[in-house]
């Protein structure tokens, strides 16, 4: 994964395929191994989300923030290795991403809050045909009741999943209620055959919060010059 001659947030993106063994061990040693990152440079937050369906394609998908490639290159030269996601499963689509599209409706997610996240497969040189078939879609979605916000993420360099959209919804109720909308199923169908999708809801399963570590500086104030404060 390259992330070299650009500056600006990142996010590093692992998305593993089914199927995932020892699911619960996975969750845990990810948790263990991102905590020592929350006082990390640059580091702003990683969750890890698990589908809702057992079934579906890719049942775990990591997202890491970074403030630039620079702090994630500092991060992963001096991180402890491990077996990492390979040992749980055979096949692992990683990446370096950019935000390249987001959208915020302004409300919150309450406690029934889902993420909608959908990898897309396609030919990197056809990237920008189909995002110009893709956000009609997106700004449908986006006036939807219950909609939150969305991201699209596009791969730095070669990728497995060029594209990646995190999107949240107030609820699971709300996203259904999306897919019953005509106005959306008939942009969603213009859908070139070059891509594929892959379309999930997910929770997640764990969070690891940035630490911001503040240096507290002690002013001297002259006694003879200060005055009621």
């Amino acid at each position: 994964m390259s992330t070299k001659d650009e500056s600006g947030p990142v996010t590093l993106i692992a998305v593993l395929e089914a199927p995932v063994e020892n699911t619960d061990e996975f969750i845990a040693g990810w948790r263990t191994h991102l905590e020592p990152l929350r006082t990390a440079p640059g580091f702003r937050g990683a969750r890890l989300h698990r589908a809702l369906r057992a079934e579906h394609r890719f049942p775990l998908v990591a997202v890491a923030d970074w403030a630039s490639p620079a702090d994630l290159a500092a991060a992963v030269s001096g991180e402890q290795r491990g077996p990492g996601a390979e040992k749980y499963a055979k096949t692992v689509h990683r990446g370096v991403y950019r935000a390249i599209g987001e959208v915020a409706s302004g409300q919150r997610a309450d406690g029934a809050g889902v993420t909608m996240i959908n990898a897309f497969e396609l030919p990197g040189e056809r990237v920008e045909e189909f995002l110009d078939a893709w956000r009609p879609r997106a700004e449908r979605a986006s006036q939807s009741p219950g909609f939150v916000d969305f991201r699209m993420h596009r791969a730095v360099g070669e990728a497995s999943l060029p594209l990646v959209n995190v999107a949240h919804y107030a609820s699971v109720d709300a996203w259904k209620a999306l897919q019953a909308d005509p106005e959306f199923q008939a942009r969603k169908a213009v859908n070139p055959p070059y891509a594929t999708a892959n379309p999930g809801l997910f929770e997640v399963v764990a969070d690891v919060v940035a630490e911001v570590v503040t240096e507290v500086v002690a002013e001297v104030v002259d006694e003879v010059g200060a005055g009621p404060m």
